[in-house]
């Protein structure tokens, strides 16, 4: 694959790649030139991996000069910097301020950066259902005050637009959110969202000395979008929409993939070849629908040997009929559907039980209402006895700063 597209773009001898394998010898290889233990990244000794040994590669502890047989044990394990003394060094530098500061064309900073549940590119933690349970999708984080100025509203449609690019996000709104900046997580890419990666918007500078590129202060502006309609999209495949005007963001259920469709644009009159393509069923599928335009709901089915393939629930903004939970829809994937249950099918309940609480803690399953019922119930008045009850927080640590929050608006609502 690499060497083809190296071939295309006249650069055969810098893409001369053929296999993974053949990237990661390069990778190897390249961690040991010019080392002498120098740095301590250094798998020199992976340089010659085959491929048969690349396949059956287990993970192991760097470093692994060339040479070494066996792995050298944990680094820094004894505490101490990679220095020729082992003391950490202090480089001090001048201060120097932004590559380029807002102005009256864009008045806004962006701000990026990780969530609690993914890392880097989601290309691993995008494939586990219950990491996504907590944010299923991308937004960008506005202030209050900087909403209403905006007229934006938590789960409408932003459009951002920095010197460097443009895309368009869910909204939502913290009050925790410093004004004047904007955050949008840096997880979601093209794979997963209409509107990644957002670094497309962030500029160039990096710092002098350490290289860092300038990732949390990017003039922006910002534009509210109407929100025209809503849908859920759920398929067994992992499927990305081309659709202009429509943003869209997935994320993986147990069976398949769930996404989330909002419209800026009016649905055309002619709705079936947008149906069509969103379905994308394959030829002989059972179809199944129901559709009111009169209360701007429309609702798709298709089977194959009798389990769904794609369901679509789409809603015009301000209908009356409303969508049907995520949680609950990602169980109609799961078994046969009986010719009695199609009509729940189109409700979105026929093979769902009841539907699933959003994750708080993700290391150990434990959801917001269970979390709630035990604060109330067992009168648990700190993070610690949340954790002894329900093992919530006491792993990782990331899910602690909400704990808290519960703990106070629960007791807030007790004392009410």
């Amino acid at each position: 694959m690499l060497a083809q597209v190296g071939r295309r773009m006249g650069w055969a001898g810098h893409f001369a790649w053929e296999t993974p394998a053949a990237v990661f010898r390069e990778h190897a290889a390249l961690s040991a030139f010019e080392n002498d233990g120098t740095r301590s990244f250094d798998i020199g000794a992976m340089a010659t991996l085959d491929e048969a040994g690349y396949d059956a590669m287990q993970p192991f502890r760097w470093p692994l000069p060339a040479g070494a047989t066996q792995e050298g044990g944990r680094l820094f394990a004894a505490g101490g910097f990679p220095t020729p003394d082992g003391r950490a060094r202090c480089v001090p530098t001048p201060f120097r301020g932004l590559a380029a500061a807002p102005d009256a064309a864009f008045p806004l900073l962006l701000n990026t950066g990780r969530l609690r549940d993914q890392w880097h590119t989601m290309t691993r933690t995008g494939q586990v259902p219950r990491l996504s349970e907590h944010a299923p999708a991308p937004a960008a984080t506005l202030s209050p005050s900087d909403a209403a100025r905006l007229g934006a509203e938590p789960g409408g449609l932003l459009r951002l637009t920095s010197p460097h690019g443009a895309t368009v996000l869910r909204i939502a709104i913290d009050p925790g959110q410093r004004d004047g900046e904007v955050f949008v997580p840096m997880h979601w890419t093209d794979a997963f969202t209409s509107s990644g990666p957002i670094d497309r918007l962030v500029g160039a500078a990096v710092d002098p000395l350490s290289g860092q590129p300038e990732l949390k202060a990017t003039p922006l502006r910002a534009e509210a979008l109407p929100v025209r309609w809503r849908g859920l999209l759920l398929h067994r495949t992992a499927t990305r929409p081309e659709e202009p005007g429509m943003h869209w963001s997935r994320a993986p259920v147990a069976a398949g993939h769930l996404l989330e469709l909002i419209g800026a644009e009016p649905l055309p009159a002619e709705i079936a070849p947008l149906v069509d393509r969103l379905l994308a069923a394959p030829a002989g599928a059972e179809r199944i629908h129901i559709a009111d335009p009169a209360r701007g709901s429309w609702r798709f089915a298709t089977l194959v040997g009798g389990q769904v393939e794609s369901c679509l629930f789409l809603q015009r903004e301000g209908g009356r009929a409303g969508l049907p939970s995520g949680a609950a829809l990602a169980a109609l994937l799961d078994g046969l559907v009986a010719e009695a249950a199609r009509p729940g099918l189109l409700a979105g309940r026929a093979l769902a039980a009841k539907p699933a609480e959003r994750n708080v803690c993700a290391c150990f399953g434990v959801g917001v209402a269970t979390i709630r019922a035990a604060i109330l119930d067992r009168r648990l008045a700190s993070v610690a006895e949340i954790g002894a009850a329900l093992g919530a927080g006491t792993n990782c640590g990331s899910c602690v700063p909400e704990l808290r929050e519960l703990l106070r608006d629960a007791h807030e609502a007790a004392a009410a």
